[in-house]
């Protein structure tokens, strides 16, 4: 029997590494019907799995960039108070800090100690309600509001990005409107009623601050601390609550 050449011996060892390399490969590559959705930690909408996050699946906590900017947290209003802040200091997530007594409001945390107080009253309450309660509170301190749509034309702004720097009480936009910064930041970038609606989300999903990406796996309302309603279908999941349209009533886990 002809002996095999050296260089034939080592082109046949190649061949076999590079097909086990190929074998290994697509063994580690993940199929999309493998995953399953999962709840965004800023909007509590579901994500869907896509091919784009397949390799990294177990890490994605936000539906998008917008929402990772956005997160809980991160849009905190700074001001120097000028009147009775007593209506509005009341609520947690509203804090004075420093010598100067700079006012700082993380605003997620205030929506959702709003929700919270309308959810726990007799009957609950819709998110209409949570809204007309916060308008009600800043013109009890005082705090001038703008109209609704202008918050689009906020992007990032100083008080989203976490900027130390305290913004000056009236934020001049258009050389016209004077918009108070803490109106500035609850209409920002994704606007109020959005605002309201993904906090309500968290909290019917019972989803914290804590940006763990184990929370994303959270996707029924079992350990949530408030029911959302639409009509008279309680809405139970993560799809429920994303793709629910029309009056939400919120009522307190256990009341009736």
């Amino acid at each position: 029997m002809a002996r095999k050449s050296a260089r034939a011996l080592a082109a046949a060892e190649s061949n076999q590494s590079d097909g086990e390399a190929t074998l290994v490969a697509s063994s580690s590559k993940v199929s999309l019907s493998d995953l399953s959705p999962k709840a965004c930690l800023t909007c509590g909408r579901v994500i869907t799995p896509r091919a784009k996050w397949a390799k990294d699946w177990d890490g994605i906590k936000y539906c998008s960039d917008r929402c990772r900017i956005t997160r809980p947290g991160k849009v905190v209003a700074r001001f120097l108070p000028e009147n009775d802040l007593s209506s509005l200091g009341r609520y947690i997530g509203v804090n004075v800090k420093g010598h100067r007594e700079e006012i700082h409001v993380d605003v997620e945390t205030l929506i959702e100690a709003l929700l919270l107080d309308i959810s726990g009253k007799n009957g609950g309450g819709t998110l209409e309600d949570v809204q007309d309660q916060l308008k009600t509170i800043l013109r009890d301190a005082s705090i001038p509001i703008a109209a609704e749509s202008i918050g689009s034309k906020f992007g990032a702004s100083d008080a989203e990005s976490g900027d130390e720097k305290v913004e000056k009480n009236k934020a001049d936009v258009d050389g016209n409107n004077a918009i108070h910064p803490l109106w500035k930041a609850l209409n920002s970038t994704p606007g109020l009623r959005e605002r309201i609606r993904r906090a309500a989300r968290r909290l019917a999903l019972g989803i914290n601050h804590d940006s763990d990406p184990k929370q994303t796996n959270i996707t029924t309302t079992d350990q949530g601390s408030i029911q959302l309603v639409l009509g008279k279908k309680t809405l139970r999941t993560v799809e429920d609550l994303s793709f629910a349209k029309g009056v939400i009533h919120i009522k307190r886990k256990g009341s009736r």
